[in-house]
C-alpha cells in the first residue's frame, strides 16, 4: 500500500497562517503526512534590476522563508494540542510556484494538493492566470482549494 501524503502550497500572503492550519487539521483528521513547499521567485528575474543587492542577499530571503513557514507549521500544531504528533516537512525551492508544486506533487507521488485561492500578487493573475487555477489543472492528484470562512473539514 503507498503512503498517502498532502502537499500544501504556501505562498506567504495573508491567508497563509490559516491555510497550513487547515491542512494541518486535513493531516490530523485523515491520519496522512503533511509537506509545506514554499516557491520563492527566480533570483536572476530581480537580481537584474537591482545590480546593488548584495550576493547574501539569496540566503537571507531562503532563511526567512524557512522561518514563516516554520512559525506557521508551528502555531498550527499549537491549535492541535492533544492530536498525536505526525509527519511533515517544510520545503523551500525556487522557481515558477505553479510549475514546482506541480513537480513536486509528481516527484513525491502526492495525493492530494491544498492550495489557497489567492495569493500576493493581483498583477501575476491578470497577466499568467492563478496558480491555483493552473495548479488544479495541471496536477497529478487531487487539488482543493482553499477559502477563509468554508471550511468544511
Amino acid at each position: 500500500m503507498t503512503t498517502r501524503k498532502m502537499l500544501t502550497a504556501v505562498d506567504l500572503s495573508e491567508i497563509s497562517e490559516p491555510l497550513v492550519i487547515y491542512s494541518h487539521s486535513i493531516a490530523h483528521r485523515l491520519g496522512i503526512e503533511v509537506t509545506y513547499i514554499h516557491v520563492l521567485p527566480h533570483t536572476a528575474i530581480w537580481r537584474g534590476y537591482e545590480p546593488w543587492i548584495p550576493p547574501e542577499m539569496d540566503a537571507q530571503v531562503w532563511e526567512v522563508a524557512r522561518k514563516k513557514m516554520a512559525y506557521y507549521v508551528r502555531k498550527a500544531e499549537e491549535s492541535f494540542p492533544t492530536e498525536p504528533e505526525h509527519k511533515h516537512e517544510i520545503i523551500v525551492k525556487e522557481g515558477y510556484p505553479a510549475d514546482v508544486v506541480i513537480q513536486t506533487a509528481k516527484e513525491g507521488n502526492y495525493s492530494l494538493i491544498v492550495v489557497g485561492y489567492k495569493g500576493h500578487s493581483t498583477l501575476e493573475r491578470i497577466l499568467v492566470g492563478s496558480t491555483g487555477a493552473a495548479i488544479a489543472r495541471h496536477a497529478p492528484c487531487s487539488v482543493l482549494i482553499y477559502r477563509p470562512g468554508y471550511e468544511i473539514i
